[in-house]
């Protein structure tokens, strides 16, 4: 059978049939809806300074203490400051820019605080300062105006602001939740959310000393039952979690008598130890002695009751 050449492909190629041939033109076709669409990713991915070339999974682009940083709409800029160096920089400190959508809070980790906040799709280029300020509902007790430094933002025209906007609805909010360093009191904050297994136990400490003994109950619905604090300086409790709580972050609630509850720490629950069993409820010592002067009360009238019921009988009696 003769070789036939196909000069479409630009390849040396043989067939011994008009099937064999459909098979090499499919085949070549291919290959160029492949390298057209491998174009038209590259050209679309590839424009500097777009919003379309910003991920939604890209780390948030660090700003150095007396720093300017060039940002794009939508991008996220993290603020990182050592903890327990200034008075100004803690946990709950705002960091706030007119550039920002929002304001940032600084948060604990580990021995650093960090603050994420997202450049506003709606900003106009130009340099804004970024500063540091008191936490909300606190201004009036510690009054906190430090300048960090500022952001550039480059210009950006409609379509730019418009994808900014879609890409920016998508992402989940920033985390609020803290870490701190091994043998920190827990809590050390609200957000100071700590991990133990359906089970297991907590030991809540009161370091602000803002509780009185026997004043302040703590309840959760991941707890057995609540606790009552107790101590001198500050109160404490160890608080045990239900061996059938499911994993999830579980809120602590401070009741304190004559105050509204309130929100007083987190923890997240992980999955119990094989054949874990809850302990057998019991009445903490508190209740008990809550109890102890109505019984004391209640015994002291019953011996009342029968010493006067012994002398009324003895003067009853006949005289012989």
């Amino acid at each position: 059978m003769a070789r036939q050449f196909d000069e479409e492909a630009g390849y040396a190629a043989t067939y011994r049939s008009s099937t064999e041939k459909k098979w090499v033109q499919m085949a070549i076709k291919s290959m160029r809806i492949g390298t057209a669409a491998a174009a038209l990713m590259l050209l679309l991915s590839g424009g500097t300074g777009s919003a379309l070339a910003a991920s939604d999974t890209d780390p948030p682009r660090p700003l150095p203490s007396g720093a300017e940083l060039a940002v794009r709409p939508g991008e996220r800029v993290s603020v990182t400051t050592e903890a327990r160096v200034s008075g100004d920089a803690f946990s709950g400190v705002r960091v706030s820019s007119p550039a920002f959508a929002a304001d940032g809070g600084l948060r604990m980790d580990d021995n650093l605080l960090v603050a994420v906040a997202t450049v506003s799709c709606a900003a106009e280029s130009g340099s804004y300062e970024v500063r540091f300020g008191s936490p909300l509902g606190n201004e009036n007790a510690s009054k906190i105006d430090r300048l960090w430094g500022s952001v550039r933002v480059a210009p950006a025209d409609g379509a730019e602001r418009a994808e900014c906007d879609r890409q920016v609805a998508q992402r989940q909010p920033e985390s609020q939740e803290e870490r701190y360093p091994a043998g920190t009191e827990w809590p050390a904050s609200p957000w100071d959310v700590r991990t133990v297994p359906a089970g297991g136990q907590l030991k809540a400490e009161d370091g602000l000393e803002m509780g009185s003994d026997g004043m302040v109950k703590l309840s959760s619905p991941g707890f057995t039952q609540p606790v009552v604090m107790h101590g001198d300086k500050k109160v404490t409790a160890t608080v045990r979690i239900r061996c059938d709580a499911q994993p999830g972050l579980y809120t602590v609630h401070w009741n304190e008598e004559g105050k509204p509850a309130k929100i007083w720490a987190r923890y997240r629950v992980t999955a119990a130890a094989p054949g874990c069993q809850d302990p057998a409820v019991t009445y903490q010592a508190d209740a008990v002695r809550q109890k102890a002067p109505w019984l004391l009360g209640a015994a002291a009238l019953a011996a009342v009751g029968v010493a006067g019921y012994a002398f009324f009988r003895s003067r009853r009696k006949p005289s012989r």
